[in-house]
């Protein structure tokens, strides 16, 4: 299952850089960089919050159905943080030209 998992994140990666290729024709290497750079630290401090700060905060509440709720506030909330902050780095890194609308 796991190597679906990695296949299909893959697949999608390779679909996007093809499909965005004349935007990324306009960008510099080091802003290509950057932009990697940025969704894979993005991606990490998204993990290390929900994974650890996720579990730490639900780990102190007892009821099942009150865990899963908390839980699922945590992932958006932090989902919607780790993107905002993305788009702001997005928008530096390539003085203007990502992230499209």
């Amino acid at each position: 299952m796991e190597y679906l998992l990695i296949t299909i994140s893959i697949v999608i990666i390779i679909y996007r850089i093809i499909k965005n290729r004349i935007t990324l024709k306009e960008l510099t290497k080091s802003q290509i960089l950057g932009i990697g750079l940025s969704y894979l630290l993005a991606t990490l401090i998204g993990f290390i919050l929900i994974y650890y700060g996720g579990n730490w905060i639900v780990g102190l509440i007892s009821n099942n159905i009150l865990k899963y709720i908390v839980f699922l506030i945590i992932v958006l909330i932090v989902l919607d943080i780790s993107v905002m902050i993305l788009n702001k780095l997005l928008l530096k890194i390539t003085k203007g030209i990502l992230p499209k609308e």
